[in-house]
């Protein structure tokens, strides 16, 4: 009968929620707790037996913190390491100036300058970084964005994670650093440290290709046996395309106990969007089933779905159901934010604002993300084919 049907719908349901909940709850805040800035300030290995690195940061335009944010990486205190700047821009770019103070600033530092990249394939980062790919002394290459601050020991800690020779790739869950001047940059800072850090570290736990490129260290004879930087040029989110071909040949993926600082230029309500959409866009013709049903794992949807089935089983009031749910989420949603920074964010009522806003229009960002394949990349166009490869319109 029907009612049989719409029974066992609920029962389903329920037990879906409470196991997802659990699950995911419990395993980000425990191993987020036990894992994140663990070997923080702790060196491994003696600086003799350090292996030497390749640094090659990727710079396009000229933002507010790009000085700051490069500077980090001419005060690292990993002793053998060759830094390569990577400029899309020509010559006479704002970012080039900034490349040659810090050159003339720091003029022991093992430095090279790059300027407009190869073409390859129609991914911008890969053209931008290959002649330094190309061109790198070690095997072991730090690929990490522009935009992103490093601490003096950061090389330190991720090589450390490479003294296995069955490790290929060891990547920064991506989070927002401390210098947050903005509701729009809180946003950013919540979104990274509760949501996305949750599926980042259930995935990870789980042994599972879930690697963020934003800053990542990869052993190249890994990577050129898989084909080869150039061989993913015709992806935009190289970094997945790359980390499931190194995962299915049995590599193993390794996570940093130290989060990548993210510490952009000017953030807008509307970039957020934007790279919302973006990478909901990249999810759902990469991962097409996990894509579409994102939405379930949402702390709305999938309470309102939740309490609709307690209320049909159980008589349980819906509102109130909802009540308990958010607030037990937000209390989860809390503490792992406070273990990722490590210290209480605030003020918490613009914490709370920045927090409500996402769970809120995250649905119709979902919305928005899965309309059109089209995306725009740095003022680019690009349209996605099943499977993730993009054609440049």
């Amino acid at each position: 009968s029907m009612e049989t049907v719409v029974a066992t719908a609920a029962v389903i349901m329920l037990a879906f929620y409470g196991t997802y909940t659990l699950v995911a709850h419990g395993i980000a805040l425990g191993f987020g707790k036990r894992w994140l800035h663990s070997r923080q300030q702790k060196d491994t290995t003696a600086a003799g037996d350090l292996p030497g690195v390749s640094i090659i940061k990727p710079i396009v335009g000229c933002d507010k913190n790009l000085k700051a944010n490069l500077e980090t990486f001419f005060q690292l205190s990993y002793p053998k390491c060759e830094l390569l700047v990577c400029i899309a821009e020509p010559d006479n770019s704002p970012a080039m100036s900034v490349v040659r103070g810090l050159l003339g600033q720091y003029p022991t530092i093992t430095a090279k300058v790059f300027v407009g990249g190869e073409v390859v394939g129609v991914n911008p980062k890969i053209n931008n970084i290959m002649p330094a790919y190309r061109q790198a002394q070690y095997d072991l290459i730090w690929i990490c964005d522009s935009g992103i601050a490093a601490l003096p020991n950061t090389l330190q800690e991720l090589v450390s994670h490479m003294t296995s020779p069955e490790v290929a790739l060891v990547h920064q869950p991506p989070y927002v650093g401390t210098h947050v001047n903005s509701f729009s940059a809180l946003l950013d800072k919540v979104y990274f440290g509760t949501q996305h850090l949750r599926v980042y570290l259930v995935a990870n736990y789980f042994g599972q290709n879930c690697a963020n490129g934003m800053s990542w260290l990869i052993r190249r004879t890994a990577l050129e046996g898989v084909g080869g930087l150039a061989s993913f040029s015709d992806y935009l989110a190289e970094d997945f395309t790359i980390g499931k071909a190194l995962w299915t040949r049995r590599w193993k993926l390794a996570m940093s106990t130290m989060p990548a600082l993210q510490n952009g230029g000017e953030r807008t309500l509307t970039s957020y969007q934007a790279r919302m959409v973006r990478w909901g866009r990249l999810r759902a013709t990469m991962m097409p089933w996990p894509g579409l049903l994102e939405p379930f794992t949402e702390c709305l949807v999938l309470g309102l779905l939740a309490s609709v089935a307690a209320s049909h089983l159980f008589g349980v009031g819906v509102a109130w159901f909802m009540v308990v749910h958010v607030g037990v989420w937000l209390c989860s949603d809390l503490l792992l934010l406070t273990i990722i920074e490590g210290g209480v964010v605030g003020p918490l009522w613009k914490v709370l604002g920045a927090w409500t806003l996402r769970e809120v229009w995250t649905f119709l960002l979902f919305l928005e993300g899965v309309w059109s394949r089209e995306v725009v990349w740095r003022g680019t166009r690009y349209r996605l084919q099943m499977g993730g490869k993009a054609i440049k319109l």
